[in-house]
């Protein structure tokens, strides 16, 4: 059995993890610059703004107050939409500099121990999109109305009759300004008047984009905190140990592999990331067909999809790293039968 050279693995691995910390850092300094866009849009056209706004719903003059919101929506729309893209371009680049990173190990690997070099990758890969899932929005979700069309109708025989009424109930005055009602409002039976006003565009009565941090900060802000501690102990914290041991399992001699295959095999059955990524797809699908009245849409947004890479990486380094760590016994036994 050929020795195994480990160092090009640690100089290649330390340099895609310096590259991966650039990424990830321009990625979540994109998606927060979008978010920031997001929340200045939501609240441009959020309901407060809009539909309890008296100077929108005057005629001729609304129209004035609308076109100055709506140049400053479109402004903020496309530098929402560029930030979001620069960070896909940014996700996309991660990803092809770790494809090649594998390649890299394969081949250098592949006359003495492939196994160990596909491990590595995948690992470094696994610690990578884990990084990226944690530091990235997970779903956008919104509720909102499209041309909101108000109508009212007033029928001025009822109104003048409510008048009436009204002028009834106040004492010792009441009868004699009742008497004069039809004199202030003359002729005023059988007419109907109509006013009728739409608000082009959305309206937004709800907005919410965040990632896990995110999710874990409100938590904790809203006296929920043994929720968060849970949520973070389970998608966060278990999943990095988990690949912590993993890279001991890979590189210690093979007289302690049993001790960490042992906390490795304990580890993934409390790692709930793959449960987590479920949960959020299923809010996707929900949300966006729920029946409220108003428009509801949900986004997956990217980090979703990096933590789902992470668990795909994650079932398939488990399984390969299984076989490298079978292999490495059995070499170990064949040398104490000789």
């Amino acid at each position: 059995m050929m020795k195994l050279n480990r160092y090009p693995a640690v100089i290649l691995s330390t340099l895609i993890l310096a590259v991966s910390v650039v990424f990830v850092f321009k990625i979540r300094q994109s998606t927060n610059y979008f978010k920031a866009e997001q929340n200045k849009i939501v609240q441009l056209l959020n309901f407060n703004e809009r539909l309890l706004d008296v100077k929108e719903a005057i005629p001729l003059y609304g129209d004035w107050v609308w076109s100055s919101k709506y140049e400053a929506y479109h402004a903020e729309l496309r530098e929402a939409r560029a930030a979001y893209d620069q960070a896909k371009n940014l996700g996309y680049l991660m990803i092809a500099s770790l494809c090649l990173f594998l390649l890299a190990m394969v081949i250098i690997y592949r006359k003495t121990e492939l196994l160990f070099g596909v491990n590595f990758a995948l690992l470094i890969s696994a610690v990578v999109m884990l990084a990226a899932g944690l530091f990235t929005p997970l779903l956008e979700l919104e509720a909102y109305k499209e041309n909101l069309e108000i109508k009212i109708e007033v029928d001025a025989g009822e109104l003048v009759s409510d008048m009436k009424a009204a002028a009834k109930s106040i004492p010792f005055v009441g009868g004699s300004i009742e008497a004069y009602v039809d004199e202030w409002i003359p002729g005023l039976e059988g007419q109907v008047y109509k006013w009728h006003k739409v608000y082009p565009d959305k309206m937004y009565f709800f907005y919410e984009n965040k990632g896990l941090f995110d999710i874990l900060s409100v938590l904790w802000q809203t006296n929920n905190a043994p929720i968060a501690i849970i949520v973070g102990l389970f998608s966060f914290l278990v999943p990095a140990l988990k690949l912590f041991f993993s890279f001991f399992l890979l590189l210690v001699p093979t007289r302690r592999v049993f001790r960490f295959r042992k906390w490795v095999n304990f580890l993934t059955k409390f790692s709930m990331l793959d449960v987590m990524v479920v949960s959020i797809f299923l809010t996707y699908f929900t949300f966006d067909e729920l029946s409220t009245g108003v428009d509801t849409s949900s986004k997956l947004m990217m980090g979703v999809y990096y933590f789902t890479a992470y668990v795909l990486l994650a079932v398939i380094s488990g399984y390969t790293l299984d076989a490298y760590t079978n292999k490495r016994l059995a070499a170990g036994e064949e040398l104490k039968a000789e």
